[in-house]
This record gives structure tokens, C-alpha cells and sequence, in this order.
């Protein structure tokens, strides 16, 4: 299991992302759209050190050097309008798609990818679940890791592996409960295998 962080700041954040790791995370991807570099930078500033190689980069690729981080995720938009530079050995990349037909592309250089909405989009209004057709279960020969996005709760993440996602990754409905955390704890416990997924 994967979490998004909240794309908005919040109170409290930099001490929740801290407990939360200390939960067991194992990766966070930390998508902050509208902040600047001294912002992004901050926030990693106030997460514990022993977490940083737990994080995925959406932004600012370059403070992985001061960070000692790995994990660089490319959204489908810099992907396809950006050259990626080359693996080094060691680092991580992801990136986000939203149809089979994007698996025409040549993905080999990412380990793994964020794909959906599968359901209904918690976080953003007007994204609707995905058509079954759309499921990587129909994928043929595929040989990367996908990561399902959109809509994940509790009562719904274990229906991801029939449609053939690897895992899932969460973050509307984790950011929309008063306790993250306790969330956080809920969904490992009712899902049994969730940093397996």
C-alpha cells in the first residue's frame, strides 16, 4: 500500500507523515502541486531522516541529493512531454497512467505505476470510476507493477486484485478522516496483508 499525501497542507502534517511511517509505511509519494521549492523542502526538512528513502518525489527531482532520497515519480504529463533522465543504480521510478493503451508506450525504465480512478475519485469531483475493460487484468504480457488510484476506502481496496493491480496507493479518503493515523491502522488491520499488496 501506497499513500498520496494531501495535495493541500494541513496542521499537523509533518508530525503525522512521521507517524504514519512510524505505523509501518513504506512509501509515501509527496504530491504538493502549488508549493514552492522552499516548501517542499521545509516539510522534508521535518521528516524524520531515517523515512526520506520511504519517499517518492513528485516535485523538485532535485533535493534528492540533500535528502539522500530515491524514489522519483513522473507524472503522465512530464512523461510524455519531457525527457526522463536515465536510472541510476538504486533509484525508483513511477509514473501515472489512466488507460491499457498507455502500456503501448514504452515503460520499461519505470519499476512501478499509479493507475485509475478505479472507483469513483474521492479527492477530485467529475472522475469516475474506471470500465472494466480498462483493468489490467486484460492487459496481455505485462510486466510492471500497477498501483491502483481513486476512490480506494477500506471497504472496497481488496476488489483491486481481482481486477489485477498489483497494490493500491490511497489518498482522498485518508486525508478526509479526522485521524489519519488511526485510519491509517484500520485499513492494515482490515485488509491483513495491506504493505504486501
Amino acid at each position: 500500500m501506497i499513500v498520496v499525501s494531501n495535495p493541500v497542507p494541513f496542521k499537523r502534517e509533518p508530525e503525522i507523515l512521521n507517524r504514519l511511517f512510524d505505523q509501518g509505511l513504506l512509501v509515501l509519494h509527496l504530491r504538493k502541486p502549488a508549493y514552492t521549492k522552499m516548501k517542499y523542502r521545509e516539510l522534508l526538512k521535518k521528516i524524520k531522516s531515517e523515512h526520506h528513502q520511504k519517499i517518492a518525489l513528485h516535485q523538485y527531482h532535485e533535493l534528492a541529493v540533500e535528502f539522500g532520497i530515491h524514489r522519483f515519480h513522473y507524472p503522465e504529463k512530464s512523461r510524455t512531454e519531457s525527457i526522463i533522465p536515465p536510472k541510476l543504480k538504486g533509484q525508483v521510478y513511477s509514473t501515472s497512467v489512466h488507460y491499457l493503451k498507455d502500456f503501448d508506450q514504452d515503460l520499461s525504465g519505470f519499476d512501478y505505476v499509479l493507475m485509475g480512478p478505479v472507483f469513483d475519485s474521492i479527492s477530485k469531483t467529475g472522475y469516475k470510476e474506471m470500465d472494466y475493460k480498462n483493468h489490467p487484468n486484460q492487459l496481455k504480457n505485462n510486466n510492471i507493477k500497477i498501483y491502483g488510484i481513486g476512490g480506494i476506502t477500506p471497504g472496497n481496496g481488496l476488489k483491486t486484485q481481482k481486477y489485477g493491480f498489483y497494490g493500491v496507493a490511497i489518498m482522498g479518503y485518508l486525508w478526509q478522516q479526522k485521524d489519519p493515523v488511526a485510519t491509517y491502522r484500520l485499513i492494515k488491520k482490515t485488509w491483513n496483508t495491506a504493505d504486501q499488496l
